[in-house]
C-alpha cells in the first residue's frame, strides 16, 4: 500500500509542479460555472431562479389587480414587485419598499429584477369604455428571463381583451332585446358585470394544454423539469472539467513511456498492480479535486445540494472512478501526447455536451436524449437533478450509480490487461 500512495504522491506533485495546469485546474472551472449558471438560469441558487417583475400601477384599480391576477396566473414563477414581496425580502426592496421609476429601470438595467410593467391612469375607464388603452413593458433584453415575463403579460392581456371583447358582444345582444340599464352608469356595471364573468370563466380554462417531454416516464412538464441555475452549472461543469483533467493523463502517461519512467518502474520491486493502481488512483484523486473545487465555487455562491449530501458524494466518485477507467481503456494504444491531448479535448467536448453538460438535456431532441446515455455525463446529471432539485436520496439515484460503476468496471477489464510499459 506504501507504494501504491508513494506513486499517487508522486503523480500528483508532477501534474502540480506544471503551472500551466493550474488554470484549467482552478481559474476555468470557476468562470465556466457562473457562466453556465447565468445563462441557464439567469440567477444563482440550485433550484428555479426568482424572477421579479417590477410593477408600477398608476391606476390602483379594480381592473388593474385582475391584470395583476391574470398574469401571476399566467406566470406562477414570477414575483411581483412590490406587492408580492414577502417577510424573506423576495423583491429584493430591503427597507425601502416603494418603487419609483428611476429606481425600477435601475433594477432591471442591474438584472434584479427582469422587466418593469407599467400600468396607466385611467387604466380601468378606458376599459369599460372601450377605449385603446396601452401597458408599457421595459426590458434590458429580447431573451432569457425577461422573455418569460413578456409572455406571462402578453398571456394576462389575451385573457383580459377576450374578457373585454365578451362583456362588448354581451351588452350588443343585451342592447338588441332592449334589456340594457335606462342610465349610463346601469349600463356600464352590466359590462362590468359581463367582464367580470367571463373573467371568472377564463380562469376555469375549459381546454388546457399538456406540454410534457415524449418518452419521460413519469411525463412531467417543463415547467418543472427544466433545470437551471447552479443546479445545472456545477454538475455540468464538475463533470466536463473531470473529463478534461483525467482524460488528459493520458498525455502524462505517454510521456512516461517515452521518457522511460514506467519501464524503470516496472523494473523495480513493484508489482503490477500495485503499479496500475497508483497510477489509476493519482488521476481518480485528481479528478475529484478539480470536482470539489466547482461545488466550492457554488457553496460559495449559496447552491442547495439537495437533502442528502452523501448522496451526491456517492454519485460524484462513482462519476470520477467511470471517466478514470474510460481514459484508461482508449489511452492504451495511445503513441504519443499530442495524439492523447487532442482525443482528451474531443472526448471532453462531445461527451460534455451530448449529457447535458452544458444546457438541461430536456430541451434537445428525443434522439438526442437517447444517445446522451451513452456519455456518462448524462447519469451524472440525472442523479445530481434528482438529489439536487427533487429532494431525493440515494435509493433514488440507484440507476446512475449502477450505470457509472458497470462501466468503470467494463473499462477497467478492457483496460488493465491492454496496459502497456513501453512505447511500441
Amino acid at each position: 500500500m506504501s507504494k501504491v500512495l508513494a506513486i499517487i504522491a508522486q503523480d500528483m506533485r508532477t501534474f502540480l509542479a506544471d503551472r500551466s495546469n493550474l488554470p484549467g485546474l482552478l481559474l476555468v472551472p470557476a468562470v465556466m460555472t457562473v457562466i453556465i449558471a447565468l445563462v441557464s438560469g439567469g440567477a444563482f441558487g440550485g433550484g428555479a431562479p426568482t424572477r421579479r417583475l417590477d410593477v408600477l400601477d398608476a391606476d390602483v384599480s379594480p381592473a388593474s389587480a385582475d391584470l395583476l391576477s391574470a398574469i401571476r396566473f399566467a406566470g406562477p414563477g414570477l414575483v411581483l414587485c412590490p406587492m408580492d414581496n414577502m417577510p424573506d425580502d423576495a423583491c429584493q426592496l430591503g427597507n425601502d419598499s416603494v418603487l419609483t421609476l428611476e429606481r425600477s429601470l435601475d433594477r432591471v438595467a442591474e438584472s434584479v429584477s427582469v422587466a418593469l410593467l407599467q400600468i396607466p391612469a385611467g387604466y380601468a375607464s378606458r376599459l369599460v369604455d372601450q377605449e385603446t388603452t396601452s401597458i408599457t413593458i421595459r426590458t434590458a433584453n429580447l431573451f432569457g428571463p425577461s422573455q418569460a415575463a413578456q409572455q406571462a403579460v402578453e398571456a394576462a392581456l389575451r385573457r383580459i381583451n377576450g374578457a373585454a371583447i365578451a362583456s362588448q358582444v354581451g351588452m350588443g345582444v343585451i342592447e338588441q332585446l332592449g334589456l340594457s340599464g335606462p342610465t349610463r352608469q346601469e349600463t356600464n356595471t352590466q359590462r362590468q358585470a359581463i367582464y367580470t364573468r367571463a373573467l371568472r370563466l377564463w380562469e376555469s380554462q375549459p381546454v388546457k394544454v399538456a406540454l410534457t417531454f415524449s418518452g419521460s416516464p413519469e411525463e412531467s412538464s417543463v415547467s418543472s423539469s427544466l433545470r437551471v441555475g447552479l443546479g445545472q452549472s456545477v454538475p455540468g461543469m464538475g463533470g466536463m472539467f473531470v473529463l478534461l483533467t483525467v482524460f488528459g493523463g493520458m498525455a502524462a502517461l505517454t510521456v512516461e513511456r517515452q521518457q522511460g519512467t514506467l519501464p524503470r518502474l516496472a523494473s523495480m520491486p513493484v508489482s503490477r498492480a500495485a503499479l496500475i493502481g497508483g497510477k489509476v488512483l493519482a488521476r481518480f484523486t485528481l479528478g475529484l479535486i478539480q470536482f470539489l473545487i466547482v461545488i466550492l465555487v457554488g457553496a460559495v455562491l449559496g447552491m442547495d445540494f439537495g437533502s442528502d449530501p452523501i448522496a451526491l458524494v456517492l454519485l460524484i466518485g462513482a462519476y470520477t472512478l467511470a471517466v478514470t477507467a474510460l481514459s484508461f481503456a482508449v489511452g492504451t494504444r495511445i503513441r504519443n501526447p499530442a495524439q492523447a491531448s487532442g482525443l482528451a479535448l474531443l472526448s471532453s467536448l462531445t461527451l460534455a455536451p451530448l449529457g447535458g453538460a452544458w444546457w438541461p438535456i430536456q430541451i434537445t431532441p428525443p434522439f438526442m436524449q437517447t444517445l446522451g446515455r451513452l456519455s456518462p455525463v448524462a447519469w451524472l446529471m440525472e442523479g445530481s437533478a434528482t438529489l439536487i432539485y427533487d429532494g431525493g436520496r440515494i435509493a433514488d439515484i440507484w440507476l446512475p450509480l449502477v450505470v457509472l460503476l458497470a462501466l468503470a468496471l467494463v473499462a477497467f477489464l478492457i483496460a488493465i490487461p491492454r496496459f502497456r510499459y513501453h512505447v511500441d
